[in-house]
């Protein structure tokens, strides 16, 4: 079974969203990578937020509350 990484879902998934208009399917990494590189690269890859764990509750829901807006 092939297996890909969260950054390679998340390209896949971006690509796919240009076939449809309207379409923005949200992606909050959730990693225990905190070096600005790891949030860089997230970023890069078409997420919309990167937490670090351990997230605090008011973290975790400011980012729900911000994707859902987009």
């Amino acid at each position: 079974m092939p297996t890909m990484n969260g950054y390679e879902a998340t390209r896949k998934i971006r690509k796919e969203e240009k076939h449809y208009s309207d379409v923005h399917v949200p992606i909050i990494a959730l990693t225990a990578h905190a070096m600005a590189e790891e949030t860089s690269r997230s970023l890069q890859s078409g997420m919309d937020f990167h937490l670090v764990k351990p997230v605090a509750e008011n973290e975790l829901l400011d980012a729900i509350q911000k994707v859902l807006r987009v």
